[in-house]
């Protein structure tokens, strides 16, 4: 391997000549802890911080369960370990071992963790990113047998770390740690998220025995209707009759048990080949499927509703499907049979031993709560958003850790240098090579990139996307974006006259090849272009793929119609907020009704006072 001009080979690797290799033992101090004897109550539950290994997974020790004595302290071999040591861990099984914190109070641990103490010499949260990057290494090191193996303290001191100078160090750590921020964040924000779902399902339906839910969605009053599922639709079952050999290859697809287990809205993506079998029962839009067997009584019946089809489509062997006979909102159908009262119904049909099964006979026998077909698109509405707003923050917590592990890897090792600003541009200015503040874009041009991305994104054979429909899904990326949307104004959001719809992008990307266009009766419609790939580079390049991804996880099946909605809604409450006007239902009629080219839609089914509240919540909950 050619070594880099500026760079050696050492034991832990290519670094950077101004970098050192030195033994944690060489500059600082380690320690262990102990554990005061549980045969002594008067060791325990004092105001001395105590910590044991598990806790070693929370990384970042602002505070632990245990509490100690002073005479448990004294009778054991555990010591006070001072602020922003390096906490590894030294034994237990699973992962445990190899693990690495840093304590931001003063604490005693147990046997099973050592301390590296802070010196004048390193960072230690340079020194804790270094550890927990070669995770894998450390383990390795272990000594023992098989899981049960063990680090010891003549393990870390020996262990070889790369150095360089302090200030660098502090660099690095603050890059890292920046990042370790975000990520707490992103991982609070899906908790948070999964937690209002968790207690939403248990509030928003009614409980058994009773006939309104707990809580309720404003405007909507009145007693929820109760129903058997076999009353509203039929039942079929899953493939039959098929062997090993029929898998894995074919012209159809068919719905996997892990896609209706995980999903309250069955995923697209989570299909896998089989061949075409007219004897099979074929799935359509809006049904809902079962499964009927699993480990555990809690996990049978779990349900997921196909809102995408794509070709022919079966259902595995281990569920089976139910198709509604009657008009029920899909959204709320998903999530209605995912509630806490829909599910203990549910669980107590389980039937088995070591393996749990249900019966789709018993499963159509289940009452279930049924409100008003608005209510029914409200709730199933709430819920699809809720659900979209996981998606995205856990995208963007997966995407966030990948980057860090990316950081991590170049900044470690010196293959990405953290020098100051002033230096970096004295280099530039001597090379005449200053990089520019600006890109060498505008607006339309990145109106067209956009516009191709949301084609590559949306366009199926089987819908054709039309030219209306982009411009919605233009105008809302815009808004997430925070980007200049005042060439849309109230063109982007309703008129439907080609000669003042806003096309923005649009003649650019046809004329470039990013798109191609086809006019019929219907209207004009768009398709990929032959050259596609080469805006697809600049979203990469601009890194707005987080963009188009938010746009597909919150829009990927809403219908135009909605999408002409929230556009029309959002643009009403950025311009009465520009006004200083209350947002409310009333409100945004009367800034629409005051639009010559908006007041025709007030005419339209889906702007009821209904449709217009829920709007508004999504232009709240997506904007906020």
């Amino acid at each position: 391997m050619m070594i880099p001009y500026g760079y050696k080979q050492t034991e832990v690797g290519v670094i950077p000549e101004d970098w050192d290799v030195r033994k944690i033992g060489d500059f600082t101090d380690i320690t262990a802890g102990g554990t005061p004897s549980t045969s002594h109550p008067e060791y325990w539950n004092g105001e001395i911080l105590w910590m044991s290994s598990g806790e070693l997974n929370n990384r970042r020790i602002h505070n632990v369960i245990g509490r100690i004595t002073e005479l448990g302290y004294n009778n054991s071999s555990t010591h006070m370990i001072p602020k922003n040591c390096v906490l590894i861990g030294l034994a237990g099984q699973g992962k445990t071992r190899g693990t690495v914190a840093v304590n931001y109070v003063e604490l005693c641990t147990n046997q099973s963790i050592a301390a590296i103490f802070p010196s004048k010499e390193h960072n230690s949260e340079y020194l804790y990113q270094n550890l927990r990057s070669r995770y894998a290494e450390l383990r390795e090191l272990s000594s023992g047998d098989g899981g049960r193996g063990g680090l010891n303290l003549t393990i870390i001191k020996n262990f070889p770390c790369a150095f360089p100078k302090l200030q660098e160090q502090n660099r690095i750590a603050e890059a890292l740690s920046d990042v370790d921020g975000m990520i707490s964040s992103l991982e609070k924000l899906v908790a948070k998220y999964k937690s209002i779902k968790t207690a939403c399902l248990q509030q928003m339906f009614p409980q058994n025995g009773e006939t309104v839910p707990r809580m309720r969605l404003p405007g909507f009053t009145g007693a929820w209707e109760q129903r058997k599922l076999g009353e509203m639709g039929q039942t079929y079952t899953g493939l039959s009759g098929k062997t090993k050999d029929d898998f894995n290859h074919g012209q159809a697809r068919f719905v996997t048990y892990m896609n209706v287990f995980s999903n309250p809205i069955s995923n697209p993506e989570m299909t896998e080949p089989i061949e075409i079998d007219p004897k099979q029962n074929e799935v359509e839009v809006g049904d809902v499927f079962f499964t009927t067997s699993s480990e555990t009584p809690k996990e049978v019946g779990m349900s997921s509703v196909l809102l995408e089809k794509r070709g022919k489509t079966y259902l595995n062997s281990f569920c089976f499907g139910f198709r509604p006979s009657e008009k029920i909102d899909s959204y709320y159908l998903a999530y209605m049979l995912r509630s806490e009262s829909a599910r203990a119904k549910i669980t107590l049909l389980a039937q088995g031993i070591s393996r749990y099964n249900i019966s789709k006979n018993k499963v159509m026998e289940i009452a279930v709560s049924l409100p008003s077909l608005d209510e029914q698109k409200m709730i199933g509405q709430y819920f699809c958003q809720l659900d979209n707003l996981i998606t995205l923050h856990q995208r963007k917590l997966d995407k966030t850790k990948k980057i860090k592990q990316g950081m991590m890897q170049q900044l470690l090792t010196g293959k990405i240098r953290l020098v100051e600003r002033e230096t970096m541009t004295d280099i530039t200015a001597e090379k005449g090579n200053l990089p520019k503040t600006k890109t060498d874009h505008n607006h339309q041009f990145d109106d067209a990139v956009m516009i191709a991305a949301i084609v590559n994104s949306f366009y199926s054979e089987k819908y054709p996307l039309g030219r209306k429909k982009v411009q919605k899904l233009l105008y809302l990326l815009r808004r997430k974006q925070e980007a200049d949307t005042s060439e849309f104004k109230k063109k982007a959001a309703g008129p439907y006259a080609d000669e003042i719809r806003y096309k923005g992008g649009e003649p650019i990307a046809k004329k470039n090849g990013y798109i191609s266009a086809t006019t019929n009766t219907k209207g004009t419609s768009f398709s990929k272009g032959k050259k596609i790939d080469e805006a697809l580079s600049y979203v990469e390049k601009w890194k707005m793929q987080s963009d188009i991804d938010w746009l597909v996880s919150n829009f990927k099946y809403v219908g135009v119609n909605d999408l002409e909605l929230y556009a029309t809604i959002d643009m009403a409450i950025c311009d009465l907020q520009n006004e200083g006007v209350e947002v409310s239902v009333d409100s945004v009629k009367e800034l629409i009704r005051s639009n010559s080219e908006w007041k025709a839609k007030l005419k339209k089914a889906y702007f009821s006072d209904t449709d217009i509240a829920k709007a508004i919540n999504m232009s709240y909950q997506l904007y906020s």
